[in-house]
C-alpha cells in the first residue's frame, strides 16, 4: 500500500476551486472536495491507475481527471511513495509549458 501525500500546492488548488464553486454553487463545493479526497485516497491502493501526464511523458508523473479537472501526482518506482502536486482545470496544459521557446 503506498503512502500518500498531498503538497500544500494541491492543498492551495483545491481551495481556490472550492472557493469558485462556493460562489457559483453553494453546497456543491463539499460534494466536489469529497469526490477529489476520495480519487486520491484510491491512490493508496492503485498508485498508477491514472495515465502519464501527456505533456511530459514520464511514467512517474501521472494523472486523474475527475469533471474537468486534472489531479497530477508523482509515483516513486516502488508504488511506495505517491504525492499530488497540483489540481488544475483540463483546458489547461500542466506546468504552463510554451511551445515557442
Amino acid at each position: 500500500m503506498a503512502t500518500v501525500r498531498i503538497t500544500e500546492q494541491a492543498w492551495s488548488d483545491l481551495d481556490a476551486i472550492l472557493d469558485c464553486y462556493d460562489q457559483s454553487a453553494p453546497g456543491f463545493s463539499e460534494v466536489f472536495e469529497e469526490e477529489v479526497v476520495e480519487k486520491i485516497r484510491r491512490l493508496e491502493e492503485f498508485p498508477r491507475m491514472g495515465r502519464m501526464v501527456p505533456e511530459i511523458g514520464d511514467e512517474a508523473l501521472r494523472e486523474l481527471i475527475h469533471r474537468s479537472y486534472r489531479i497530477v501526482y508523482y509515483v516513486d518506482a516502488d508504488d511506495d511513495k505517491v504525492e499530488v502536486l497540483t489540481i488544475f482545470h483540463s483546458s489547461q496544459q500542466f506546468g504552463g509549458i510554451d511551445d515557442e521557446e
